[in-house]
């Protein structure tokens, strides 16, 4: 599959009359789909020839079929583009950056933790959030929606790693409530294995509906075996 990207322009027009001239803009109308793509995701091409973000159109039912191009097509943009994508980042959009270094998100955790000010967290702790953040990249190289198992661990604070920022602030409260043994770890832990799956999952199918098929049936919806279930049998 070939990634494309186009421009859009704007013209601008002036009129002038016998008592006088004015002048003004007239922005040319152009389809989203002919836009640049600011996010730098893989595109698709649909049967008119327009381009589409994403590597499969996220409105279309998500079938076995779908499932296969998606993960081909991320695949294929991942071994191709070595860039980071231009997406500012949810943690620190004024840095202009597609994602927070981890010293960053590991402030933003503790906020949330609430029990010390992060301004006072010494080294030791900080190397011990960088564990948690490794551990975090293990459970998404285990995760069957993330396709990039060749990222590194994070070695030191200051690395950035090509994560979405809200999985790895959760992944990072989890992982903490779970070494203090606190009680918090009932709230944080189904909200960091809900939200990677949330969010892996829309990074690589949309939010379209699901299609599934028994597997115990063949072509025309007949049973796939030499003859039908007999709940008679009770097996």
């Amino acid at each position: 599959m070939s990634y494309h990207s186009s421009s859009s322009s704007s013209s601008s027009s002036s009129s002038s009359s016998s008592t006088g001239t004015t002048t003004g803009n007239a922005s040319s109308k152009v389809s989203s789909t002919d836009m640049a793509k600011p996010t730098g995701e893989p595109t698709h091409e649909m049967a008119d020839g327009s381009i589409h973000v994403g590597p499969v159109h996220p409105r279309d039912t998500v079938t076995k079929q779908k499932s296969d191009t998606a993960t081909a097509n991320t695949i294929e943009w991942l071994d191709n583009n070595t860039e980071d994508r231009n997406r500012h980042s949810p943690s620190t959009p004024h840095l202009n950056s597609p994602h927070a270094s981890l010293e960053s998100l590991v402030f933003q955790a503790l906020r949330r933790y609430g029990d010390m000010h992060p301004g006072t967290v010494d080294g030791e702790v900080m190397m011990m959030f960088v564990e948690f953040a490794n551990m975090v990249i293990e459970d998404l190289r285990s995760h069957p929606y993330w396709d990039n198992i060749e990222m590194d661990f994070y070695t030191h604070p200051q690395e950035i790693r090509k994560v979405p920022d809200s999985i790895m602030v959760q992944g990072l409260l989890y992982h903490y409530s779970v070494q203090q043994q606190s009680s918090k770890v009932e709230a944080y832990g189904p909200m960091y294995f809900k939200g990677m799956n949330r969010v892996l999952y829309n990074r690589k199918f949309g939010n379209a509906p699901i299609e599934m098929s028994p597997w115990d049936r063949g072509v025309g919806n007949r049973p796939s075996g030499v003859k039908s279930y007999d709940t008679s049998r009770g097996n």
